[in-house]
């Protein structure tokens, strides 16, 4: 599965800096989350920036340069473990964007016919690579053009846990207002059984920042991260640092079948 990491600064700030010890972590288990790496962050002048290769991020010269100069108030990064049957290419590489946003995505949803039928005409023309994540970003903003943010979250993976099947529904959003953390995951998945506190997600506020993560990206003292608990969202505010927790889960899920789920190990 692939691994999460974002953050909202009070002001732009270099990657490096506010990310610390978790940008080590985020390069550390690149060695097995080797099937690409990408980040997507805001330039001091507003524009959206991305950059993003099918290739590890500890042995990326770009990766390197990049997050110790990139200045940047929001930025999301993403690390790949790729789904067998979807190809190592720039397409398929995390993240996706649209206009001014954003999307990373952790975990696995099928069919992948029934999933893009849930995107509007529009954005079906917008789609690149054969992922479900990039599948997954277009039909949440189909939602998200009919509604506010919150209810788009909630409506978008409640249909996705009742109607589709999935192991994780995880997501980092980015867009010019905030960023958005969910956590929304399958506890049956053969991943989650093994490891609990795999699809975990966490989050550290300080006065200049507000930094999500993964497991496994999270050192520091315990005291220093809080868990999101399955079922919710996270919100931080660009510019304010204010941070809304939300519940997004609404009924069951309709778990995935478990021999579909061996193919299905980001």
């Amino acid at each position: 599965m692939c691994r999460l990491l974002g953050y909202v600064a009070r002001h732009p700030v270099i990657a490096e800096h506010v990310l610390e010890d978790t940008l080590a972590a985020l390069m550390e288990v690149s060695r097995l989350h080797a099937d690409g790496w990408g980040l997507a962050w805001y330039d001091e002048q507003g524009h959206l920036r991305q950059a993003k290769a099918p290739e590890p991020a500890h042995a990326s010269a770009e990766f390197s340069a990049l997050a110790t100069s990139v200045r940047s108030d929001a930025l999301i990064a993403h690390v790949r473990w790729a789904t067998p049957g979807f190809a190592f290419c720039m397409e398929n590489t995390h993240p996706f964007t649209y206009q001014q946003l954003a999307f990373a995505h952790n975990g696995a949803v099928a069919p992948n016919e029934e999933l893009e039928a849930l995107i509007a005409p529009h954005l079906r023309e917008r789609i690149k690579g054969t992922t479900d994540s990039e599948r997954h970003f277009l039909a949440l903003l189909s939602v998200f053009e009919k509604t506010s943010p919150v209810e788009a979250f909630r409506i978008h993976l409640n249909t996705l846990r009742q109607h589709l099947q999935s192991t994780s529904l995880n997501c980092l959003l980015l867009t010019p207002q905030a960023l958005y953390a969910a956590c929304d995951f399958d506890p049956n998945a053969p991943l989650a059984q093994k490891d609990p506190n795999y699809f975990n997600l966490h989050y550290r506020i300080t006065p200049e920042a507000v930094v999500v993560a993964s497991t496994g990206l999270d050192r520091g003292e315990e005291t220093d991260w809080q868990s999101l608990k399955n079922g919710q969202l996270l919100i931080v505010e660009r510019g304010t640092l204010k941070a809304t927790i939300h519940t997004i889960a609404q009924g069951a899920r309709n778990s995935i079948q478990e021999q579909y789920l061996s193919q299905l190990q980001r």
